[in-house]
């Protein structure tokens, strides 16, 4: 074929590199993430070096080129992986994320002993950590919550399960927690199947940005991702491998998907996350691009809401004016055909973050609280969680 390329016949390959800028190329079906056919790109720049010099006439002088830009964008849904595999990091998203936070742990299947309470299960021993997300699987009253500290035995939750203490020996699902551990960001090499029949090769791409967004009731979420690389290349070619999607669920809609602040289920239309990473470049004259390596050095990660206004309390405005400190925690599934139950979880923890602003804004004539938080670090590692289960 010439002339007539097809987008929608596209299809994208991520590797984790060993050495930041050094090609990987797909080895298997699996490297290949389901993207949005809008919002996914790859392309390269040139700076131009202008020279002003005199001559014979007005007309510029042939420029020269220095240090190439090498940028992408990736859209994805926000899902996680098929039920069968329950708590696997999703294909779509876990290199993503990898390279965005950098830190990434998992955790199998567990079950409590006994005299479990609403806010603290019991163990004979457990691999949960601080920060990590938990589906507590009581028949026909499954619950998600957030773990605010444990020890050898026992898992304490940031805010107690709505239908009380579980019962006995009640299984918590398997999961894979996603946070922030910088130093641990992976670099990238992309292939870009363009219709199938134009390969670019980037390398050395690190996530500079990520958003949730389209979070708003009865749509599905999409998470979109930026990244900065060292190097682009482009030939005639197919892709290494068909791509197999099958490991990761169908993306949940905004369904059921509550929202908590301080442990507190508001009434909410729509909300959204931002991750934003400073990424720096390590600049080599001595390097034939100009560029080696980049390295993410800071890191600032905002959330949104847009929450009814309450005529009985005032509570966010009053954590507003004061300064304190409020968590955030939501989440969104996949319902299952057993009522209360459900599987395929999305969910995030921002454990302490400072109201930045608190106007009044409208959703279709009714008043709402269009709050913005700034997640910070308390012991470090530990501002931002992403959980999938």
């Amino acid at each position: 074929m010439a002339i007539g390329i097809v987008n929608n016949e596209s299809a994208v390959a991520l590797k984790v590199e060993s050495t930041s800028g050094t090609y990987v190329a797909p080895t298997a079906s699996t490297d290949y993430i389901e993207v949005l056919s809008e919002g996914t790109s790859l392309n390269k720049t040139r700076e131009e070096l202008s020279r002003n010099t005199l001559g014979s006439s007005t007309e510029q002088e042939a420029s020269r080129v220095g240090i190439a830009e090498v940028t992408a964008e990736l859209a994805v849904e926000f899902g996680a992986s098929a039920e069968a595999t329950a708590g696997a990091a999703p294909q779509r998203l876990d290199l993503i994320l990898r390279s965005g936070l950098g830190g990434k742990r998992t955790n199998t299947l567990e079950t409590t002993t006994t005299s479990n309470t609403s806010t603290v299960l019991n163990f004979t021993s457990h691999g949960i950590l601080k920060g990590d997300i938990v589906l507590v699987r009581e028949a026909g009253a499954f619950e998600l919550r957030p773990v605010a500290s444990v020890t050898s035995t026992t898992v304490t939750l940031a805010f107690a399960l709505s239908n009380g203490a579980p019962s006995d020996e009640v299984e918590v699902e398997a999961f894979t927690t996603y946070y922030s551990d910088t130093s641990s960001s992976v670099s990238l090499s992309m292939e870009h199947s363009v219709g199938n029949t134009v390969l670019q090769k980037a390398a050395g791409l690190r996530v500079q940005s990520m958003s949730l967004e389209n979070w708003s009731a009865g749509q599905i979420p999409s998470f979109n991702a930026s990244l900065g690389g060292l190097s682009l290349e482009r030939a005639d070619g197919e892709a290494s491998y068909t791509p197999d999607f099958t490991a990761d669920a169908l993306p949940p809609v905004a369904l059921s998907a509550c929202l908590y602040i301080n442990g507190t289920m508001l009434s909410y239309s729509e909300l959204g996350m931002s991750i934003e990473n400073t990424l720096s470049f390590l600049i080599d004259a001595c390097s034939a691009s100009g560029k080696v390596n980049s390295r993410i050095t800071d890191q600032v990660t905002t959330f949104s809401c847009k929450k009814y206004s309450d005529d009985t309390t005032l509570t966010e405005w009053d954590n507003f004016n004061a300064n304190d400190d409020v968590s955030v925690f939501f989440y969104a599934y996949n319902p299952s055909s057993t009522a209360g139950e459900f599987s395929e979880c999305v969910a995030v923890w921002l454990p302490q973050g400072k109201i930045t602003a608190a106007p009044f804004g409208d959703q279709d004539g009714i008043v709402t609280d269009d709050l913005e938080i700034k997640a910070h670090r308390s012991a470090g590692n530990d501002s931002v969680f992403i959980g999938f289960i």
